[in-house]
């Protein structure tokens, strides 16, 4: 994990995938134990955001792995 010159921020490798069955997009973090967080589109759920989910959405639609795009565009 590696530091920002002034401290104040911290950059470390995540994980992110969809899992189309619960249309949630999973979170992990690589040498940080039991980082493992959901995030959904619904904002009325514990775990929604919608902002979140569409930008990891996006993202994970433009590297190529299954993402929930087609739901968020009405494709």
């Amino acid at each position: 994990m590696r530091k920002s010159k002034p401290g104040n921020s911290i950059y470390f490798e995540i994980g992110v995938w969809y899992n189309e069955k619960k249309n949630s997009i999973h979170i992990t973090a690589r040498d940080v134990h039991g980082f493992h967080t959901t995030v959904r589109q619904d904002p009325k759920l514990k775990r929604g955001h919608p902002n979140l989910f569409g930008k990891l959405a996006k993202l994970l639609h433009e590297k190529g792995a299954p993402s929930p795009m087609k739901t968020l565009t009405g494709g």
